[in-house]
């Protein structure tokens, strides 16, 4: 059997089977990195804590560095042509890999020249780097095949938390957990290869690989921009109070352990548009009215749920963050219920990015959060020095609804105009009227209390909508 016809005899699912998928596999990973990092809050003190979320964050960068947007590409050009695949997957593996080795470098000298204690764990963590090459999760996306990209998730997360709880105590050296950050990246490669080269028999040609990986690199740099600034835009305010000095050390813990929560609830996010790319391009290629109908009908739907984790992170912080990361994370309460309002940020501003890059139009993509990254940072720095953690968590905020009105800007010029779905004004409206009524309760009969009335409002309110949206969501999305 021939790759085409072993490609083209995958099982087909439709776009709301696909989602599900993602979001079992999805839930199951968060859960684990959750349950890793309330374990390292608690057994580290507040400064060590601190310590491996800013190594962390450093790292993400020179990872989404050396991916520089490759998988967003890779992804449209095999939903497009999958008989493509056993040429680009070698391209892009060796373009990785060519950015892949100085990131490498760059990063154990860093360690070598640094007296700060970041810079020894980042050592470690910088391992990480190596194996992006193997990290081909976009093959199965431009496939629609999201049962592999959940299984290799969960595999990766599984991988990461088990060896925190077995390995890391209250003394460990902080280069093993970033170590198990590193066991875990391998894992997925592994099983990617498993995948790539056992299920599906593909043969890459390596052949020219070398030279066209440099010609590649023209066409997926401003994706690779973005992915960088989409970083500087979630990581810079850990980044920049890691940096102040050792009188912020805790300050770290306080912004780091919320933005890890709502890092995790963001995934939801990611997947679905990361399920919703293939549709996008899919329906600008049949005209702007089919692109119209479908951005519509998906906001309408997509915002009440980001609507519902901005009722209950806001009036049930006090509640939530203390339970995941212990009472020494109280100071994180006011942080939390600044970032948890980039879930509908995001929500909303996705429709916009990924219509952009969906249309080819990735420089602007680039723009608009490069604009917004910088507006995080700027704030960060300003507010850091008064306002502790809770400036640079506001500064993320900001920068996300900056990124945000420049996408739907640029869009509009760009591709076209995209009136906003009713159901989204209506989840916003309901949302902030909903957390007044949430907060007056909690006055007083406390968080809990509030938190019921708050979500149980907008809950009853939002399934209302569900129910009238269903029809929508089965006619509009399959495919």
């Amino acid at each position: 059997m021939s790759l085409t016809e072993r490609l083209a005899a995958l099982p087909a699912r439709g776009f709301a089977l696909r989602y599900v998928t993602l979001f079992a596999g999805e839930s199951f990973s968060k859960l684990c990195v959750l349950v890793a990092f309330a374990y390292l809050a608690r057994v580290l003190d507040p400064a060590r804590y601190g310590v491996v979320e800013t190594a962390l964050s450093v790292t993400v960068f020179f990872v989404l560095g050396v991916e520089s947007g490759m998988g967003a590409y890779g992804a449209r050009v095999v939903a497009a042509s999958p008989e493509a695949l056993p040429r680009l997957l070698p391209r892009i593996m060796v373009l990785r890999a060519y950015l892949g080795v100085p990131a490498v470098i760059a990063l154990a000298a860093f360690a070598l020249m640094s007296t700060a204690a970041p810079a020894r764990v980042i050592a470690v963590s910088g391992l990480s780097v190596l194996l992006t090459p193997w990290l081909t999760q976009w093959v199965f996306q431009g496939l629609r095949q999201m049962q592999w990209v959940a299984a290799g998730s969960m595999l990766r997360n599984f991988v990461f938390a088990g060896a925190i709880l077995v390995l890391v105590r209250s003394d460990t050296d902080l280069r093993i957990v970033v170590a198990a950050e590193v066991l875990g990246v391998a894992a997925l490669a592994a099983f990617n290869s498993v995948m790539l080269f056992g299920r599906l028999r593909i043969v890459p040609e390596w052949r020219g690989a070398a030279s066209d990986a440099r010609a590649l690199f023209r066409e997926v740099w401003p994706l690779g921009l973005s992915d960088f600034t989409w970083a500087a835009l979630w990581y810079s305010p850990v980044i920049v109070l890691g940096w102040l000095g050792r009188d912020h050390a805790e300050q770290v813990a306080w912004v780091a352990a919320p933005t890890r929560i709502v890092l995790a609830l963001h995934t939801f996010v990611w997947l679905y548009f990361f399920n919703l790319l293939p549709n996008l391009a899919a329906e600008l290629t049949r005209g702007l009215d089919a692109w119209r109908d479908l951005v519509r009908r998906s906001m309408a739907v997509a915002m009440w749920p980001a609507g519902l984790i901005a009722v209950a992170g806001t009036v049930g912080a006090p509640l939530l963050v203390p339970a995941i990361f212990g009472p020494r994370y109280v100071a994180a309460v006011l942080p939390f219920q600044l970032v948890v309002w980039m879930i509908p940020v995001a929500w909303f501003s996705g429709h916009y990015r990924f219509t952009l890059i969906a249309a080819g139009r990735q420089h602007y993509e680039f723009a608009t959060l490069a604009v917004g990254a910088v507006t995080t940072v700027v704030t960060s720095l300003a507010l850091a020095p008064s306002m502790g953690s809770a400036g640079p968590a506001a500064a993320l905020v900001l920068g996300g609804v900056v990124n945000a009105v420049l996408a739907m800007i640029a869009t509009r010029r760009v591709v076209g105009e995209v009136p906003l779905a009713g159901g989204a004004v209506a989840a916003a409206v309901v949302a902030v009227v909903c957390i007044v009524l949430g907060l007056a309760v909690s006055r007083t009969n406390g968080p809990v209390a509030g938190t019921v009335v708050a979500c149980g409002i907008f809950g009853t309110i939002g399934a209302w909508q569900a129910a009238k949206l269903a029809r929508t969501l089965r006619l509009g999305l399959a495919g």
